[in-house]
């Protein structure tokens, strides 16, 4: 700048006042008074402060308010009826809605929560949670799967229906295929569940499963010879090959070849009893997520249905303490193996009054009164298991065969529901073919007669 444009510089910023608002040549005005720092309103603090305080001033606002719309907006969490629940069943419910009040945008932490509530046999609950963590994950079929799965217990046919999405996800997916298949089936849509198993076997031809969900498939439309052969390697896999057998020896039978279905009969019962399937999602998951004394019973009862007594004893003698109706249910249980269904009743009886929501107990208890031939008394504790369980197959099965002597139909229908929530179980099918042979072959009444 020239020392000429300096001097006038100086020259016009002379002559204003210090302090004055007013440019030069205007008329004067009163100059306001600064307000107090505590009279301004949020906006002028926030621009008064620094530029870089500024912007972590707003970050924070923003942050805040992202958070309490979050709040607002989250779907609610499932939340069961947990009066009178097992302390440690409560415990983990709680842990896992407060993953999900944490990150409520993660699939995960609904997953979570969905698997516990499902573990724990609060099926409508996990439903409501896997939905949620389907519409977070828009990717992986291992949500979808799930809700179908809980779904199923409540009504098969809603579980065929939410399976589809899983499929959609991965059509190479093993276990959602060979599930829907096991639905249709019970369902009888025999010709889509017919189209799931042969496009599951094109992708893991040698599935045990899906053969064998296969060759009961293809019985009921009177092929004996194709069903036979659909067997394949579910004669040799450890999860298949003893209910494989009996299929076979069902086989023989209708087909008039006697010896050879007391043959293929004796080679199964010589069999240890199948394995639970090692990569089924569901036993992969649920276990872990037991937790309580109902768990506990559950997994004694699957040890000895494994044959590992040993095992179940060992894990009774440590909880037993704890918890005096897991020893009245062993001691019932002890009792029955014995022979003795009164004194096998005593027990439940007594276990139930300490715990009147474990089903394991119920089952049991009905068990006993059945064997005594209180058939009509067995069905009312099987009904009020149902109750507590919808999905509990063995109590289907058992209030079925109490039935068959009250109501024909009513058993029928059990059992037709044993089938639709245990699709591999041979024995509720053979259970329910043995009812509608003897319908059957018996002849009705001479009108006029009861």
């Amino acid at each position: 700048m020239s020392r000429r444009h300096a001097d006038r510089f100086r020259a016009h910023a002379s002559a204003v006042p210090a302090g004055s608002a007013t440019p030069p040549g205007s008329a004067s005005q009163p100059t306001a008074p600064r307000p107090a720092s505590g009279s301004l309103s949020w906006s002028a603090q926030i621009q008064a402060l620094p530029w870089w305080l500024q912007l972590v001033v707003c970050g924070s606002l923003v942050a805040a308010a992202t958070a309490a719309w979050m709040w607002v907006s989250a779907p609610p969490i499932p939340r069961p009826d947990l009066a009178g629940a097992d302390p440690l069943v409560v415990l983990a419910i709680d842990d896992a809605e407060a993953r999900v009040r944490m990150t409520p945008e993660s699939a995960a932490a609904w997953g979570d929560l969905g698997l516990v509530l499902y573990a724990q046999s609060y099926g409508r609950e996990a439903v409501g949670c896997f939905r949620r963590a389907t519409a977070l994950d828009e990717r992986t079929w291992r949500w979808p799967f799930f809700a179908a799965a809980a779904s199923s217990h409540l009504a098969p046919a809603d579980g065929v229906t939410l399976m589809e999405e899983a499929i959609r996800r991965d059509p190479k997916a093993v276990w959602p295929r060979l599930l829907r298949a096991e639905w249709l089936v019970t369902l009888g849509r025999g010709d889509e569940a017919r189209a799931d198993y042969e496009s599951l076997l094109a992708v893991s031809p040698e599935h045990a499963r899906a053969r064998l969900g296969l060759a009961r498939l293809l019985l009921t439309s009177d092929d004996a010879d194709r069903a036979l052969a659909a067997l394949g390697t579910a004669l040799d896999h450890p999860s298949t090959r003893r209910a494989a057998r009996q299929f076979a020896a069902q086989v023989a039978a209708r087909q008039g070849k006697r010896e050879e279905a007391e043959r293929l009969l004796t080679a199964a019962a010589s069999l240890p009893a199948d394995t639970p399937w090692p990569e089924d999602p569901l036993a992969a998951e649920l276990p872990l997520r037991r937790v309580g004394k109902r768990s506990r019973i559950k997994l004694v009862s699957q040890m000895e249905s494994v044959g590992a007594v040993a095992e179940a004893d060992a894990l009774t003698r440590r909880i037993e303490e704890e918890n005096p109706e897991i020893y009245l249910f062993v001691e019932g249980r002890l009792q029955l193996q014995k022979g003795d269904a009164v004194a096998a009743e005593k027990a439940f009886r007594r276990a139930v009054e300490y715990d009147p929501r474990a089903v394991e107990i119920r089952f049991q208890l009905g068990r006993a009164i059945a064997l005594q031939g209180r058939h009509a008394e067995a069905a009312d504790v099987f009904r009020e298991l149902l109750e507590l369980e919808p999905g509990y197959g063995p109590a289907w099965l058992e209030l079925g065969r109490a039935l068959v002597d009250i109501d024909t139909s009513a058993a029928v229908a059990a059992l037709e529901s044993a089938i639709a929530y245990m699709p591999s179980s041979d024995e509720a099918r053979t259970a329910l073919s043995q009812l509608q042979t003897d319908a059957v072959s018996t002849p009705l009444p001479p009108s006029g007669h009861p």
